[in-house]
């Protein structure tokens, strides 16, 4: 009986699994550094999207402000992994900004502001 019933379990894991979608994304996005704002000795990057006003993200990271402050262009590139599990729950990683594909942070987060209208993730 536990054997089947093993089977079953790892079929029905292997099934949702397969239906999740996940897909690239590019942005582009908006920044500000707040050097009084710290996690850590970590100053606060705090990034925007154009096309989705009220969504943005936060990094605590220098080397990520370091590099956006050496590429001075006010508006960047941030491609995002997303992904949409079979019941409609999406998450999403950050995976480049500004041509950067790793940086250490300290802490990230992500959030809404006002009643925005649409999503970068839908």
């Amino acid at each position: 009986m536990i054997r089947p019933l093993f089977i079953m379990l790892l079929l029905s894991g292997t099934a949702c699994s397969m239906l999740e979608q996940t897909k690239s994304q590019q942005f582009r996005m908006t920044w500000k550094i707040n050097p009084a704002d710290k996690n850590g000795d970590n100053s606060l990057v705090e990034l925007s999207f154009v096309d989705f006003p009220g969504h943005f993200i936060g990094e605590y990271s220098n080397q990520l402000a370091d590099h956006l402050m050496n590429e001075a262009k006010e508006v960047v590139p941030a491609t995002f992994e997303i992904t949409r599990d079979a019941f409609g729950n999406v998450s999403y990683s950050v995976r480049e900004i500004a041509g950067l594909k790793q940086w250490q942070a300290s802490f990230s987060y992500g959030g809404v502001s006002g009643s925005p209208e649409g999503s970068p993730f839908e």
